[in-house]
């Protein structure tokens, strides 16, 4: 392969990439108001035209927290960046709070998945650090410890939830992951 084509391929890889952060941005779940019955309809809700339509959230290859007293080196955690949406131009900061809940996958004898919150974590947006991404925007970094400590060589599920001040919910897409066990 010459030096040509090995730039070519580069450049092929940067702007695939490029395009997959963008579908990442444009895409995304929404759900409007509160799945409890204390809700008020949505629709007497104030709705602004700053309306957040996605919650990306990004993951690095190894998105663990070791913070064991013991040193132990399997993970406690997980960190993450969060990105809300407007649907128009980059990711914004916006007032409200985010709502995350992990599941652990286990398969039943019969072969069936089984599927039961472990953790889940409430924090309003004034309370965790951001972000600054060229390509998407302003964004949220997000560090959780979960409750369980047998979590490692699981595979769990991560839901996080943007609720804005007016009780207005969106949702991102579910992201499952295989939490690594290091120690026996």
């Amino acid at each position: 392969m010459t030096t040509v084509q090995a730039m070519i391929r580069r450049r092929f890889r940067s702007v695939a990439t490029c395009l997959g952060v963008f579908a990442l941005v444009t895409g995304g779940c929404r759900s409007l108001g509160r799945t409890d019955a204390s809700s008020p309809p949505s629709s007497s809700r104030p709705i602004r035209s700053g309306d957040i339509h996605g919650v990306v959230c990004l993951f690095d290859q190894k998105p663990w927290i070791s913070v064991d007293a013991a040193g132990d080196p399997d993970p406690e955690g997980i960190r993450y960046r969060v990105f809300l949406d407007p649907g128009k131009g980059k990711c914004v900061l916006r007032e409200g709070s985010f709502r995350i809940e992990m599941y652990l996958i286990d398969r039943t004898d019969s072969g069936d998945t089984e599927r039961t919150l472990v953790s889940d974590w409430n924090y309003p947006t004034s309370e965790l650090g951001t972000v600054l991404s060229k390509i998407l925007g302003k964004g949220y970094h997000l560090q959780l410890r979960w409750a369980k400590k047998d979590t490692a060589g699981h595979e769990i599920e991560v839901v996080t939830q943007f609720i804005d001040r007016y009780g207005n919910t969106t949702r991102s897409p579910t992201k499952r992951l295989r939490v690594p066990k290091y120690s026996s």
